[in-house]
């Protein structure tokens, strides 16, 4: 499938805001979003619960006065014109509305050879649905993945991984590493392996070995599948212990099972900015039991999360 590079247009008085982190999710399982644009009448009360979701996104409000009927309407369309024939990195553009009156434009970006693609309601017009190349109804959109009660700084390592996962994987099928990479810096563009003292992702995901298992046998390709036991999901089981060591973002935590890794992303958001030493008592979920039998010290250590200090 081909990897397009979108401009999401969006008719902010015609959409809802809560289905908006659901429509880039759906995008960007056609390609790369570049634009996102939310256009509305900002001075309208009616359209104040866009806020929150504009700044959580990151999406850019155009506003356009209503001086006239469908007059962000009219904005939108001439905003698509433009890029479509002074921005050649767009090769596709995403029209979210449930307005028929659109289907002239997505006719004429089709003309140009773009790709169109469309969200909206069950009662879309025919005319608009069959102009785009692809539709979705917006009732179909993904909402359990939605991190609208959630920050990226509130994500761990492994749900971040795993959240990544799930999105770049088709059919059950294993993930290529660099397609895995990509769902990861949409998640969260900081993301840099050496925050959790690896030089590449590969090293990363090869030591998250409670998550996935890894194919490297081919070297010039590198694919990612989930381990049978993450399959389904899991229920954790809550330990305590103590810390034995910590080094600077990373430590241990030692108790009558063995030791547990930890990344001081795993320590819970409220006790995060604690200072950690040696010796601090703690409760923490099991991700993954240590293995006393294993060669290395990698394997033979667990994976601790959700650290909480114990006052």
């Amino acid at each position: 499938m081909k990897n397009y590079t979108f401009a999401v247009l969006v008719d902010g008085e015609n959409a809802s805001p809560k289905d908006f982190p659901g429509i880039i999710r759906e995008v960007e399982k056609q390609g790369d979003v570049a634009i996102q644009r939310v256009y509305a009448d900002w001075t309208q009360p009616a359209h104040s619960n866009w806020k929150e979701t504009l700044h959580r996104t990151g999406a850019r409000p155009v506003h356009q006065f209503n001086y006239g009927k469908d007059a962000a309407d009219h904005a939108l369309i001439m905003d698509a014109i433009e890029l479509t024939m002074n921005t050649p990195r767009i090769d596709a553009v995403c029209i979210v509305s449930s307005d028929g009156g659109y289907h002239t434009l997505a006719l004429r970006i089709r003309e140009k050879g773009l790709y169109v693609m469309g969200i909206g309601k069950r009662n879309t017009p025919e005319r608009l649905r069959r102009a785009c190349h692809h539709f979705v109804y917006s009732d179909l959109l993904d909402f359990a993945s939605d991190d609208t009660e959630e920050t990226k700084e509130d994500l761990d390592l492994d749900r971040i991984l795993l959240k990544a996962f799930n999105e770049a994987q088709e059919d059950n099928e294993a993930v290529y590493l660099g397609i895995l990479g990509t769902h990861i810096k949409r998640i969260d563009p900081a993301f840099d392996p050496r925050s959790y003292s690896f030089k590449t992702l590969k090293g990363l995901v090869q030591a998250s070995s409670h998550l996935f298992k890894v194919d490297d046998s081919n070297k010039s390709q590198c694919f990612v599948s989930l381990c049978p036991s993450v399959v389904g999901g899991k229920l954790y089981p809550e330990e305590e212990g103590v810390i034995s060591r910590w080094i600077n973002h990373y430590g241990f935590i030692d108790n009558s099972n063995g030791s547990y890794f930890f990344n001081k992303i795993n320590v819970v958001r409220e006790h995060r900015e604690e200072v950690l030493k040696k010796g601090d008592r703690v409760k923490f979920k099991v991700i993954k039991r240590p293995n006393l039998s294993a060669d290395s010290s990698a394997e033979r250590n667990g994976k601790a999360n959700e650290i909480q200090l114990i006052q």
